[in-house]
C-alpha cells in the first residue's frame, strides 16, 4: 500500500507541470534570413511540434565573392499560449548538418544558434557555439539545454530560436555557400526542483523499507 501511494505522489506531481498548451499558434521567421555575404536563397521548412519546432532544410548564400560579415542571421518565433499557467520550465537546442563554403581562401569564424522565451531571456537560454574552421563544419546531432527556470505565462511571449554566424571570404570568386539544417527549439516543462528531490527522498525510503522487510 505504501509503494501505491508513493507511486500516486509521483504520479500526481508530474501531472501538475501539464497544464493548458504551451502555445497559440505555429511558427514563423520573425527575422527573414539574411547575409552580408550575398543574397540568401531559403530552401527550407519549419515542422511544428509538441514541444516547439524544427527548421529542415538549406540556406543558400550566392556570395558576392570576397567579403565579410554576417553569413547567416534568421528567428523563429512561435508564439507562447498566455494562458498556460506556471510551471518550471526548461529549453532545448539541437543542431545538425553542416556549413559547405564556395571555392576560394575562407577565414576562421564563429556563431551560435540559441533558444529562448523571449520574455524570460537569459535564464531560459540554451546555446550551441558554432566555429567555422576555413569556412567548413559538420554539426553532428549537437544539443545544449538551458536550467529550470520559473515560468509564468502572460502577454506576448515568444519561443524563439536565434541563428547568427560569421563569415569571411578572403579571395575568390562569386560562389553558393550551403549552411544545412535541422535545428530545433524545444520546451518542456519539468517538475520544481524541490518536488524531484521529495520523491527522490521517498522511494530511497522505500527501498530502504523494502530491503529491510
Amino acid at each position: 500500500m505504501k509503494r501505491l501511494s508513493l507511486l500516486v505522489v509521483l504520479s500526481s506531481s508530474l501531472a501538475a507541470v501539464s497544464q493548458a498548451a504551451l502555445f497559440s499558434g505555429g511558427a514563423f521567421f520573425g527575422v527573414a534570413p539574411t547575409s552580408q555575404l550575398g543574397p540568401v536563397t531559403n530552401n527550407t521548412t519549419i515542422t511544428n511540434t509538441p514541444t516547439g519546432f524544427t527548421v529542415t532544410g538549406q540556406f543558400l548564400i550566392n556570395t558576392f565573392g570576397t567579403s565579410a560579415g554576417t553569413l547567416l542571421y534568421f528567428e523563429i518565433w512561435r508564439p507562447l499560449d498566455p494562458t498556460y499557467g506556471s510551471s518550471f520550465m526548461g529549453t532545448t537546442t539541437l543542431l545538425d548538418g553542416f556549413s559547405a563554403p564556395p571555392a576560394g581562401a575562407i577565414g576562421n569564424t564563429s556563431g551560435n544558434v540559441r533558444s529562448d522565451f523571449t520574455n524570460f531571456p537569459g535564464v531560459s537560454q540554451s546555446l550551441i557555439p558554432m566555429n567555422l574552421i576555413a569556412g567548413a563544419q559538420t554539426w553532428p546531432n549537437l544539443s545544449n539545454n538551458s536550467g529550470a527556470f520559473s515560468y509564468t505565462s502572460g502577454g506576448t511571449n515568444y519561443l524563439r530560436m536565434v541563428f547568427d554566424l560569421d563569415g569571411v571570404i578572403l579571395a575568390g570568386p562569386p560562389g553558393t555557400w550551403t549552411i544545412d539544417v535541422p535545428a530545433s527549439s524545444l520546451a518542456n516543462p519539468v517538475p520544481e526542483p524541490a518536488t524531484v528531490a521529495a520523491l527522490g527522498f521517498g522511494l530511497l525510503a522505500l527501498m530502504r523499507r523494502r530491503r529491510k522487510s
